[in-house]
């Protein structure tokens, strides 16, 4: 899960292009049988909120007083941690997002603006001291994961991936890897036959990609997974131009024009009657924050889905949109 961006945001992607950096994304509706836990009468969509814009506003306007204003900015969200737990879903207005989620937008900013210039040295020692104390990843049964966008799909790919559960040579095509967490539940869901086989398209670069080694190793999977590093415009045009996937998942960079080249380019790997799977489809109109600049994967999906209309079905069309390829 995984680049012209919008920078100086919480939250940082690694795609399969570049960086995208942006405000988190928050997913309507609440996890399945997961709970939200936050403290009664807190509003942590607010809390959420101004973190997000006084960061911001640090970031473009620093100001006389920027150091202080760091300092006081970190103890607000060390705070604003104390309200939820590891693994929990933090309600957000009517939205939500793993807390998690959260705290790896909060890491990534402290890591930006350790980056600024006007940073005092004592600001930078009590920013290091915030990393230091909320490591990259947690530990989540056999894998270290530093967020989770993948709970909040796991219905809707139960529903749609059905038919291809314990199918035996069953293929599957990732575009945007990151640390591992869809390609191990659809090892884990949907792949389980000993023949079954996902490629994992991705730059692979940074911590995230050390990440990506040791938990599919973890997974006991290494075996049914072909690891192609690169840009997906590079490496979708070196793979056979022929119908070889049943499932195509597409969450690499969230520029438009690269949204829709990753259709394109991978439209034809799909097999007749296979599934493709776009991530991110409705993230502009999921932010809790104002941006001058988004990227925009849902013009991108939807100029494909215009194009490609009579070869098509939607199965889905929310965050994420699901599609299936008419039968031959």
């Amino acid at each position: 899960m995984e680049s012209g961006p919008s920078v100086a945001g919480l939250e940082v992607f690694p795609r399969t292009r570049g960086f995208l950096y942006h405000w988190p994304k928050w997913r309507p509706t609440p996890f399945s049988e997961r709970t939200v836990v936050v403290n009664p009468g807190v509003e942590i969509a607010s809390k959420v909120s101004s973190l997000a814009s006084r960061v911001q506003e640090l970031m473009k306007a620093p100001g006389p007083d920027a150091n202080a204003a760091v300092v006081t900015w970190l103890r607000d969200v060390e705070m604003a941690w104390s309200l939820v737990k590891d693994g929990s879903v933090a309600q957000l207005g009517p939205h939500a997002t793993s807390a998690d989620n959260l705290r790896l937008a909060a890491r990534v900013a402290v890591e930006r603006l350790l980056q600024m210039p006007w940073v005092s040295g004592e600001t930078k020692t009590a920013l290091n001291g915030y990393l230091e104390r909320h490591p990259a990843a947690r530990q989540v049964g056999r894998y270290q994961f530093s967020s989770d966008w993948m709970s909040k799909c796991e219905d809707d790919w139960r529903k749609a991936l059905a038919p291809l559960k314990g199918q035996p040579d069953t293929r599957a095509l990732e575009i945007g890897s990151y640390e591992g967490r869809s390609a191990i539940w659809l090892l884990e869901n949907v792949l389980t036959d000993a023949s079954s086989r996902i490629t994992c398209v991705d730059l692979f670069a940074a911590e995230y990609a050390q990440r990506f080694d040791s938990n599919i190793a973890a997974s006991g999977a290494q075996a049914r997974v072909e690891k192609r590093v690169g840009a997906s415009s590079v490496v979708l045009r070196q793979l056979a131009p022929e119908p070889t996937y049943d499932l195509i998942y597409v969450d690499g960079s969230h520029q438009a024009y690269d949204t829709l080249e990753d259709a394109v380019l991978s439209w034809r790997l799909l097999k007749p009657g296979g599934v493709m799977i776009f991530d991110d489809y409705g993230m502009a109109q999921a932010q809790i924050t104002p941006h001058t600049k988004i990227a925009r994967p849902d013009i991108g999906i939807d100029a494909f889905l215009s194009a490609a209309a009579d070869h098509l079905e939607v199965v889905l069309k929310g965050f994420q949109v699901i599609l299936r390829k008419n039968p031959a």
